[in-house]
């Protein structure tokens, strides 16, 4: 796309309009012409590259002369020279419907703009269909088709194998209209946008802003204190961007832009570089041994080593390479020099744009973006192992990273885990379309989790591993419990996958030990690889095994989720004592007749012998129901004056626990204890779970 050479040099939006409050705001009055007098106007904005307002006198004409079909040509072109990829798709599509012999390219970029819409399927048989059109040899893109088609086939598989990789827009940095080359740092991120929230035409000769660098502060999830970098390495009167630091903060590589009349009014950039004298930065030199010649652009550094481990330093130019933008890099010398640029080569780069080089420096690899290779939208990301001298081959990074829009500046933290991307996908702040700008999304590479536990024996300080645990794992899906696997353990940690948003259960049994039960939840957030997790395990001595009750709101016999997750330690005890039995005992408060209180603690005991045997398993004959109705309060039901005691009583409405070994030598003792939640104290003398 001829139309993103100059973006991805320097963000300039191709619209000639004010902004306020990412709305579009048209700043030139339309006049009150006829409809040729308005395609005239439209003609001549479109060759100075006002689009937006050409597209404004097109919509004009099209709705007084739809039937003219150099108006739709016209409107999918301005649209999309915008990147409103919707409104293009809608214009051309009109153009091939009609007569698609008579702008056959149309059909070409009909399918290019299905394709960034993500309808793949369309787009492949809009580029099939315009293979077998003819057209005009200086204007053939067939052999681009073919690549396109292939886009097509990896989209429908990339999107149906996603990686793990989480990717968000961050807030606090983006603008209204362009954001970009962002890179990690220690506190945050360098990164390059306007001053302003103006666009220009970018065929004007005075510029009314300039991009420049900002660094910005990781503030939880979004980002704070925006600081504008001072001049140098800014400059009042060129465009910055694309810097990047030194491991020490103190040298910075940038990019500087000042447009070239003599070249269409075309970005010209130039590689340079500041460094800190005295906390402050020193005076901007040119890395003259980079830079192209006069006419030729060098922008976009990135730190790179070579097969023998050597600093080089990675660049972006549109001289004589193997296509419009290639990728470059040079050795870097100790003198703070650069040895010759040499080209990356073939396997990197294409007959089409290759931009934005990345290398990361953990695993060797180097991302990249380009439209050369096939892609599932305009500009992907893709990566490749190794060094100039030994690379291997190009793979797309896959979706999320790539959308079916433009994707570009990949740029991770030192462990290769975090980081951000470039995009202008759906999502991102547009004042034109859902795709016209560019904003900075965050990457979390989402490796596979595991937990590598041991098991401990409660009170070992020095945390020996316990070996004959059977450990077993279960996913929690709220009451039900999936086994997913166990190991018996040994001197070294066992090590169970898990997935991220996901509950688990894990449960430690061995003999001469009480049951362990712990959970864990694996956030979405979870940014470790291996949660290390000591589970600990009580030895069965004889003490006392504290039994919980189960209490009960007024005249109700449900069991409320606060007592299920109780009666996991009765539930422990008779998994562990497979000779044990319990008694489960109903009680009621004194309100109500003895007839009613004995049905009512009936249920009661009912209930939660239901909840034993089928939620927990427990089998039928080892729970016994007894009842008692009021006939034994744990405490009074009135004070000693004779006055109603609803706290009494919500002590009184309960089921109660005996549990029944059959050694009764080798058993513990069992005490009741209760914890009675405001959920239950209802019924008279309470409003709203308080006494009145």
């Amino acid at each position: 796309m001829k139309y993103f050479l100059t973006l991805v040099l320097m963000p300039l939006i191709i619209f000639a309009h004010a902004q306020d409050g990412g709305k579009l705001k048209n700043v030139q009055k339309y006049p009150k012409f006829k409809w040729g007098k308005k395609l005239k106007i439209a003609k001549k904005k479109m060759a100075e590259g006002s689009y937006y307002n050409a597209a404004q006198y097109l919509e004009d004409v099209y709705k007084e002369k739809p039937e003219k079909l150099e108006v739709p040509h016209l409107l999918g072109e301005a649209n999309r020279q915008l990147r409103d990829y919707s409104a293009a798709e809608k214009y051309y599509k009109v153009v091939v419907d009609k007569d698609a012999a008579k702008y056959p390219n149309d059909q070409y970029y009909l399918a290019e703009m299905q394709k960034m819409n993500g309808k793949y399927e369309e787009a492949k048989k809009t580029f099939e269909a315009y293979l077998g059109a003819k057209v005009d040899e200086a204007s053939n893109f067939k052999s681009l088709a073919k690549v396109e088609i292939q886009g097509c086939d990896s989209a429908l598989f990339l999107l149906q194998n996603p990686t793990k990789i989480k990717v968000e827009k961050i807030e606090g940095v983006n603008s209204a209209i362009q954001d970009y080359s962002p890179k990690p740092t220690k506190n945050g991120l360098i990164y390059s946008s306007q001053k302003t929230d103006t666009a220009v035409n970018i065929t004007s000769n005075k510029f009314d802003h300039y991009s420049s660098i900002f660094t910005a502060d990781k503030a939880g999830k979004s980002y704070a204190n925006k600081t504008l970098l001072p001049t140098p390495p800014n400059d009042e009167k060129r465009h910055t961007g694309n810097a990047i630091l030194t491991s020490d903060g103190n040298t910075i590589i940038y990019t500087s832009c000042g447009q070239n009349e003599l070249l269409g009014n075309r970005l010209d950039c130039k590689l340079m570089k500041s460094t800190k004298e005295n906390g402050q930065w020193g005076e901007a030199k040119e890395l003259t041994g980079l830079n192209g010649p006069e006419g030729t652009t060098t922008t976009q550094p990135a730190f790179g080593v070579d097969n023998e481990g050597n600093a080089i330093l990675y660049f972006v130019s549109d001289r004589s390479g193997k296509g419009g933008l290639d990728i470059f890099y040079a050795k870097a010398n100790n003198d703070g020099t650069y040895g010759a640029p040499q080209n990356a080569g073939p396997e990197v780069n294409t007959a089409g744009n290759d931009i934005t080089p990345f290398y990361d420096l953990k695993n060797k690899t180097l991302y990249f973006s380009s439209n050369g290779h096939p892609t599932i939208g305009g500009l992907d990301v893709f990566k490749i192992t190794g060094t100039p001298s030994t690379w291997g081959s190009v793979v797309n990074a896959g979706v999320p990273i790539n959308s079916s829009a433009d994707d570009l500046y990949l740029a991770l933290d030192e462990k290769s885990q975090k980081g951000f991307i470039v995009s202008n996908r759906v999502g991102t702040t547009s004042p034109r379309g859902q795709t016209c700008c560019d904003d900075i999304w965050s990457v979390i590479v989402q490796r596979d989790v595991v937990v590598k536990g041991i098991y401990v024996k409660r009170g070992d300080a020095t945390n020996t591993p316990l070996v004959g645990v059977d450990a077993s794992m279960y996913k929690v899906t709220g009451n039900n419990f999936e086994f997913v696997q166990n190991a018996i353990t040994t001197n070294e940690p066992f090590i169970f996958p898990v997935v991220r948003n996901t509950s688990y259960k894990f449960n430690g049994n061995k003999e001469g030990y009480w049951p362990s039960i712990d959970n864990l939840t694996i956030s979405e957030d979870e940014e470790r690889d291996t949660i290390d997790q000591i589970f600990y395990i009580d030895p069965i001595i004889k003490k006392k095994v504290r039994i919980p009750n189960v209490y009960f709101a007024f005249d109700k016999s449900n069991v409320i989720d606060f007592y299920q997750k109780e009666i996991d330690s009765v539930v422990a005890v008779l998994t562990a004592n497979p000779g044990y039995s319990v008694e489960v005992q109903g009680h009621t408060d004194s309100k109500g007749t003895d007839e009613y209180n004995n049905k009512l603690s009936e249920r009661r005991a009912n209930e939660v012998k239901t909840f034993l045997v089928k939620k927990k398993k427990i089998a039928e004959n080892r729970v016994v129901v007894k009842t008692f109705g009021e006939t034994a309060p744990s405490v009074p039901n009135e004070l000693p004056g004779g006055e109603d005691d609803p706290e009494g009583r919500a002590r009184n409405r309960r089921v109660e626990f005996k549990v029944i070994p059959d050694k009764a030598d080798d058993a513990p003792e069992f005490e009741s204890y209760g914890t009675v939640v405001d959920k239950v104290k209802t019924g008279p003398g309470f409003t709203y779970g308080k006494k009145k």
